[in-house]
């Protein structure tokens, strides 16, 4: 099985599908996580170019952690992610390059702005990687489904939870590699009470997941097909 995670900025994978994307590494499945961004808004007293480059190398090392197979940059803009056809279109090249049989990427209900727009521009380049007459450099593909994760609110409830005991340490490794924006996120306050404690916060949040199902840790998604021939597990 392939799996592709788009996320708006570096760390957003490692938060809300690392343990996951680390469960279907280690059992042999190829692992992608394509990040629009570089993230040079998540931080402070720096220029925006510096915080980019650390937060990319940062990235790379936790990608490592978790096993993935490849870990890509798109080039948007941090903080500025648009609806637009050619962003939409750029998306459908990344999906149609790596082929992917299931797409992980951010719920529609989301606090931030890149993350609300990164969801519709995936769902979106979704459909369309499969159409033979939108052109782009990569032959057409047809992925099996789409899996959304978000914080939990109103409107998103998983139904879908993947046990992930056992790679509590590797996700919380891998998030602690976003070094500079754990940093900033705990002194950044106010926004979101899970950033004092981010890792210890996210650990508690599996938990919590892990107990409606019955497991010690889970991450939860919301399909966007309910019957599929691929299986998030």
């Amino acid at each position: 099985m392939k799996l592709l995670a788009i996320v708006a900025h570096p760390d957003d994978a490692d938060i809300f599908c690392g343990g996951t994307l680390a469960k279907h590494a280690d059992r042999g499945d190829t692992v992608t996580i394509a990040h629009l961004t570089r993230g040079e808004y998540g931080g402070i007293e720096t220029t925006t170019s510096e915080i980019a480059s650390v937060r990319e190398a940062e990235a790379r090392q936790s990608g490592e952690i978790l096993g993935a197979d490849a870990v890509e940059f798109l080039g948007f803009e941090d903080g500025r992610i648009e609806y637009s056809l050619e962003n939409r279109l750029s998306i459908v090249e990344t999906i149609r390059t790596f082929s992917p049989d299931i797409v992980l990427t951010h719920y529609r209900d989301d606090m931030h702005p890149d993350h609300r727009v990164t969801s519709r521009l995936v769902t979106d380049a979704y459909y369309m990687a499969s159409l033979p007459l939108v052109e782009t450099p990569s032959d057409p593909c047809d992925p099996e489904n789409v899996y959304y994760f978000g914080k939990p609110t109103a409107e998103f409830d998983p139904s879908v939870y993947v046990d992930i005991s056992g790679y509590e340490d590797v996700k919380a490794d891998a998030i602690r590699r976003h070094e500079s924006q754990v940093e900033f996120l705990q002194s950044h306050g106010g926004i979101d009470a899970e950033f004092d404690n981010l890792v210890d916060g996210i650990a508690a949040e599996n938990t919590v997941l892990g107990k409606q199902t019955g497991v010690d840790s889970a991450e939860g998604f919301v399909p966007f097909h309910e019957t599929t021939r691929a299986y998030l597990e």
